[in-house]
């Protein structure tokens, strides 16, 4: 993580993983920069579909989860992000042992931001051999948060 970003809100980005939801689906946030987010998921047969690709809905939890990520570290700590659309490309199956997903800003705002995540897959350790098999482009308001 980024030790030039504000350690509370750093903090709070870090827990945004920690929700049940993405617990559950076992998302880890793993880099953390101005403007940038990485993430990453062991895959399991529980992420699987019919065919036993990874699922879409678990590509685009971890490319949407991570665009907030990535934009939040443009916010202050009583605003936050919510999704208000997003667009996901799946470019090929996604198969391997790792889901590693890159957002990265393109556009921060006072009350919108645009990020744009890309979601890779492929065997545990070797990164060279993951394959782009989703990119998504994500619209965020910032919101304040409930005090």
């Amino acid at each position: 993580m980024d030790s030039t970003l504000n350690p509370a809100l750093t903090s709070r980005l870090v827990d945004t993983f920690h929700v049940p939801f993405l617990r559950d689906l076992g998302a880890t946030l793993t880099g953390l920069s101005e403007g940038v987010a990485e993430s990453e998921l062991e895959i399991a047969p529980r992420h699987g579909q019919q065919d036993g690709f990874v699922h879409a809905g678990v590509i685009a939890t971890l490319a949407d989860h991570t665009a907030g990520a990535a934009a939040g570290t443009h916010l202050r700590l009583d605003q936050g992000v919510l999704s208000i659309e997003f667009k996901v490309n799946l470019l090929r199956p996604a198969l391997g042992e790792v889901l590693r997903c890159r957002a990265t800003v393109l556009r921060p705002g006072r009350t919108v931001s645009v990020v744009e995540s890309e979601v890779y897959a492929g065997p545990r350790g070797d990164t060279a051999a993951h394959k782009l098999c989703a990119k998504a482009t994500i619209t965020l308001a910032v919101v304040d948060r409930p005090a």
